[in-house]
């Protein structure tokens, strides 16, 4: 329960308390009728001895006491319904994303046309940042070329994964080729004993399958099986190498996967499709909403009692009524 006090939302975590005010109410009643039906009197021999005076200030004023009460015990009740202020309020997703990124470490990633710097370091720049970004999803990396390689398990060790990345060089760990279907199969072997709700597979190439024992679309075909979905994406810069990339291929094994091709022609378009596969899978599990609050508690505790000590404290003084 929330409702708006002096422009900040209150919420209430136990409204049941409310149901006290029945209880006031009845109070209120059954005070004021007592007021009117036994007026404070007193006896006197006769009113003519009486000089005609006006009722005093105390006397046209003590009808505020009950007002002073009334809102002291609500004060009172509203601490018992356990009041805090909202801060913010935020949705994150309803569950973790695990997501294997696996990329091209051909010769081919060495061409300095991304801007006039290699692929491969433009990528590898990419993957950092989107690393550092994530927060409650398990990411993994395998690179591959003619042969795959797990770089990094699925973890929550971002800076782990950024660390392993970041010294990797086409032509040095792994033999020279574009096995695409070994690369997204070990990528495959990477996640596939995941219970993530989305599972996930990113591969960039820059490059056609011409090596391999396991042909790209078999490799497709086992992670529909177990479900995880296959982002494609084609590292193919405007004018050379532009046609280096199997575009056809590559759009086959995301639509058989239930992802997407894409095709990045430079270093930004790269960043951004990660970032639209990134949302598009967040949103695929939902999400779940969050308040953050701060406890109001004290604030109606602190009302309440200095209302009901003040109207005690003027009732048997200033506003004490004889008899």
């Amino acid at each position: 329960m929330t409702i708006r006090i002096l422009g900040n939302d209150v919420s209430f975590d136990a409204p049941w308390a409310f149901a006290l005010f029945v209880i006031v109410l009845v109070a209120v009643v059954f005070e004021i009728r007592r007021e009117r039906g036994h007026p404070a009197s007193m006896l006197f021999s006769s009113l003519g001895l009486l000089p005609p005076a006006r009722a005093s200030w105390k006397v046209r004023l003590r009808w505020l006491l009950l007002p002073v009460r009334v809102i002291g015990v609500s004060a009172l009740i509203a601490a018992l319904a356990a009041p805090s202020i909202v801060q913010a309020s935020y949705d994150v997703p309803a569950e973790g994303i695990d997501i294997i990124v696996a990329l091209d470490v051909s010769s081919s990633m060495t061409n300095r046309d991304f801007g006039g710097e290699a692929r491969i370091d433009a990528a590898k720049r990419v993957i950092n940042d989107f690393l550092g970004g994530l927060k409650n999803d398990r990411a993994g990396i395998v690179i591959f070329s003619a042969e795959g390689l797990i770089l990094s398990p699925l973890t929550l060790d971002y800076a782990a994964a950024q660390r392993l990345i970041t010294p990797v060089e086409p032509g040095k760990v792994l033999r020279d080729g574009t096995a695409i279907g070994t690369g997204l199969a070990t990528a495959v072997n990477a996640i596939r004993g995941s219970t993530a709700r989305s599972k996930v597979i990113v591969l960039a190439t820059d490059g056609e399958n011409n090596t391999g024992d396991i042909q790209p679309m078999d490799a497709a075909q086992m992670a529909k099986l177990l479900g995880v979905r296959v982002y494609t994406i084609g590292v193919a810069p405007t004018g050379r190498g532009a046609g280096e990339v199997d575009e056809q291929l590559m759009r086959q094994m995301a639509t058989t996967a239930g992802g997407q091709y894409y095709r990045a022609s430079d270093e930004t378009a790269l960043r951004n499709i990660y970032s639209e596969i990134t949302a598009l899978e967040k949103a695929r599990v939902g999400s779940r909403g969050f308040v953050e609050t701060t406890d109001a508690t004290l604030p109606f505790v602190v009302i309440g009692f200095v209302l009901l000590t003040a109207e005690i404290l003027l009732s048997t003084t200033v506003f004490r009524r004889t008899p």
